[in-house]
C-alpha cells in the first residue's frame, strides 16, 4: 500500500492529524530517490560502455596487447576515482561502482585474450566475485548486491553444470539448494537484526526465491525407479550407502546461526520465532529425509509402502509453507505466495495419485469442501487456537 493511502486511512481512524499527515509526506518526498532518473543514468552509463567496446571491437586487431591493458587498467582507475569523488552522492556512486564492476569483467576478459589463458566461464566469474567483493561489503548499492549474486550463483551452478559426474550431480544440487537457501535466510536475518536498512530488502528477496527453488527441489520430488534386465534389480535411483552423518553435522552448524539470530532478537514477535523456528526444523528434516528412505526388494508390499513413505518429503513441503503463511499473516504477498505454493504441491500430488484429470477433477472437489471446512473450523476456533500457540489476543 502507497505511503498516501496509509496516512489518509491514519487520518480517518484518528491516529494523526491532516498536518502530521502533510509533514510526514513532504519529508519523505525531500528524501526520496529518482528512481526514474536513476534508471536513465544507469542506462547512459551501459549505453556509453557498450558505444566503446564496439569502436575497440571494430580496430581490435590494429591495438597493442600493451595498449589495451594500459588503456584498460586507466579506464578502472579513472572510473575508480570518479566514484570515490562523488561518494557523497549515493546515485553517481552507485553508477561508477556498476561502471567499474562491468569494467573488471572486460579486463579479466582481456588478460586471458592477451596472454592466452584458457578458462571456463564460471572460473571468470568467480574471479569478478573475489575482486568486487570489497565493493560490496563498503557500500549499499542494491544493483551491485543483486549483480554479485547473480554472479556467484553463475560460478555456483557452472561448476556444478560442469561436473557431469552421474550420481553425484543429485548430491551436488543437493547441497547447493540447502546451504544457498540456509545461507541467504541467515543473511536476511543478520540485516533485520543490526537494522541494515539499505540492505534488508535486496537479500529478503534472494532469500524468498531460495525458500521457493530450495523447498521445491525436494518437496517436488517423487518416487523414481529404475528397471534394469530383470525385477531383481529393481532399485532405487538415489541409493543410500550408510547415512551420511557428517553431512548432516555440517548442515546442522550451518542452520544454527540463523536459528540463533531468530530466537535472540527482537525483530519477530513469539508468534513469527515459532513459526519460522518450525519451519526451519522442518526444512532441515526434508534435507536430511533420506534417514527414511531404504532399497526396495522386489516386492509389491515393499513398494506400496514405499510410496507412503516417499510423502515425507512432501508433507514437510505442506509443512514448511504452512509456518511461512503463519509468521507472515501480515505481509501479504509472502502469505499468497505460501498459500499458492500448497496449493500447486497438492495440485502436483493429486495429478501424480490419480493420472487422468477426472479423477484429479474429484481429489480437487473432496480438497476444496476440507479446505473449506477447516477453514470455518479455524475462524470459529481461531481465539483457543492462538492461546494454544502463544499469541496474545
Amino acid at each position: 500500500m502507497r505511503l498516501e493511502h496509509k496516512l489518509k486511512k491514519w487520518v480517518e481512524a484518528g491516529l494523526i492529524r491532516s498536518e502530521q499527515s502533510d509533514s510526514i509526506l513532504r519529508f519523505e518526498e525531500s528524501k526520496k530517490t529518482s528512481y526514474l532518473y536513476y534508471s536513465f543514468i544507469i542506462l547512459g552509463v551501459v549505453v556509453i560502455g557498450i558505444g566503446i567496446i564496439a569502436i575497440i571491437a571494430a580496430n581490435w586487431e590494429e591495438i597493442s596487447d600493451l595498449f589495451k591493458l594500459g588503456a584498460g587498467l586507466g579506464v578502472m582507475s579513472l572510473v575508480a576515482g570518479l566514484a570515490f569523488w562523488k561518494r557523497e552522492n549515493p546515485n553517481l556512486l552507485t553508477v561508477f561502482i556498476v561502471l567499474n564492476a562491468i569494467l573488471i569483467l572486460a579486463m579479466i576478459g582481456l588478460v586471458s585474450q592477451v596472454y592466452h589463458r584458457g578458462g571456463e566461464y564460471y572460473e571468470a566469474a568467480t574471479l569478478w566475485c573475489i575482486l568486487n567483493f570489497l565493493f560490496l561489503i563498503a557500500t549499499d548499492s542494491k544493483t551491485l548486491i543483486h549483480l554479485w549474486i547473480i554472479g556467484f550463483q553463475v560460478a555456483i551452478t557452472g561448476w556444478i553444470l560442469d561436473q557431469r559426474s552421474g550420481w553425484n550431480m543429485f548430491s551436488y544440487w543437493n547441497h547447493y539448494f540447502y546451504f544457498s537457501t540456509i545461507g541467504f535466510f541467515t543473511i536476511w536475518i543478520g540485516t533485520e537484526r543490526f537494522f541494515l536498512e539499505s540492505r534488508k530488502g535486496s537479500y529478503f528477496l534472494w532469500a524468498v526465491l531460495f525458500l521457493i527453488a530450495g523447498t521445491s527441489f525436494l518437496g517436488f520430488r517423487g518416487v523414481e525407479y529404475q528397471y534394469d534386465s530383470s525385477p531383481e534389480d529393481l532399485k532405487l535411483i538415489y541409493p543410500m550407502i550408510g547415512f551420511p552423518w557428517l553431512q548432516t553435522l555440517i548442515r546442522l552448524l550451518v542452520f544454527l546461526p540463523g536459528a540463533f539470530l531468530l530466537l535472540s532478537g527482537n525483530q519477530f514477535t513469539k508468534m513469527q520465532k515459532k513459526s519460522l523456528g518450525i519451519s526451519f526444523l522442518v526444512f532441515f528434516a526434508l534435507y536430511v529425509s533420506g534417514l527414511f528412505l531404504y532399497k526396495v526388494q522386489p516386492s509389491t508390499d515393499r513398494i506400496v509402502g514405499y510410496h507412503f513413505v516417499s510423502l515425507i518429503p512432501a508433507c514437510f513441503f505442506v509443512i514448511f509453507w504452512l509456518g511461512i503463511a503463519s509468521a507472515f499473516r501480515s505481509h501479504r504477498r509472502i502469505f499468497d505466495l505460501a498459500v499458492a505454493m500448497i496449493g500447486i504441491r497438492f495440485l502436483y500430488f493429486y495429478f501424480d495419485l490419480f493420472g487422468t484429470l477426472t479423477y484429479t477433477g474429484f481429489g480437487l472437489i473432496i480438497s476444496g469442501l476440507l479446505i473449506i471446512g477447516f477453514t470455518i473450523g479455524y475462524l470459529k476456533f481461531k481465539g483457543k487456537m492462538r492461546n494454544l500457540l502463544g499469541e496474545q489476543e
